[in-house]
């Protein structure tokens, strides 16, 4: 079942998110240093059944599960809150036989965690990464091929827009009680040569929705996080 295609949950007692799309904004983009990474890293690889030294949570998936949890405390969600976390997994890897190593454009799905609130603000930090990682290990060549028939099938694509489109009121919205954590760790960005010398700064152009939110990486390897969330919850998460 592709539960990306679903409507993401409503706040507890709400019909609809018409209210929550209308809240005031506002932006961070936060630094996210090597030691702070590694600390979550060995906090959430600790588990609560011994290390997970095998197979251990990726930097992506621990950051991920940090943020959706810091947005869950700022926002005081109920316990019960039906609560999802919208992310992309590039799938070019992933496709039997692989995309090759020289194609070009976009090759992602859209994925969605869900869970409760309750859950990820209580359970160790490494369950809510293995919540995270069980939904990336379901995208096989098996489910890409799915979701692609999914698409051509489909002979109206208007309420299907983009992840982190929301300017209608018909479009998934991935602000409160949700959260959209995309990760651009793995661009080159600071790669490309214009002619007119070094890059001063690289960051998002557009990114005012409330939910937003985006890892890009920093020139020395550490991150930074640059989030958008409603300006009433913004205070303790910056």
């Amino acid at each position: 079942m592709h539960i990306e295609f679903g409507t993401p949950p409503l706040l507890t007692g709400k019909e609809n998110n018409l209210d929550e799309r209308k809240k005031v904004t506002t932006i961070a983009i936060l630094p996210l240093s090597k030691d702070h990474i590694a600390s979550l890293k060995k906090v959430a690889n600790e588990g609560v059944n011994g290390p997970n030294m095998y197979n251990p949570y990726t930097r992506y998936e621990v950051v991920a599960a940090h943020i959706w949890r810091s947005a869950c405390k700022e926002r005081e969600q109920y316990l019960e809150q039906p609560t999802c976390l919208g992310f992309s997994v590039d799938v070019r890897n992933r496709l039997h036989p692989p995309l090759p190593p020289k194609y070009l454009g976009n090759a992602i799905l859209d994925v969605v965690a869900s869970s409760r609130s309750g859950n990820i603000v209580t359970l160790p930090l490494g369950c809510t990464c293995a919540r995270i990682r069980e939904e990336i290990e379901k995208i096989d060549d098996r489910y890409i091929w799915s979701n692609v028939n999914f698409w051509k099938n489909m002979y109206d694509l208007t309420p299907f827009q983009d992840l982190h489109a929301r300017t209608s009121k018909d479009d998934p919205f991935y602000g409160n009680p949700n959260i959209g954590v995309i990760s651009w760790l793995k661009l080159p960005i600071y790669e490309p040569d214009f002619g007119w010398g070094k890059e001063i700064y690289v960051g998002p152009g557009t990114h005012d929705s409330d939910g937003d939110c985006l890892l890009l990486p920093r020139p020395d390897g550490s991150a930074k996080v640059a989030i958008c969330l409603q300006l009433a919850h913004t205070d303790a998460f910056f």
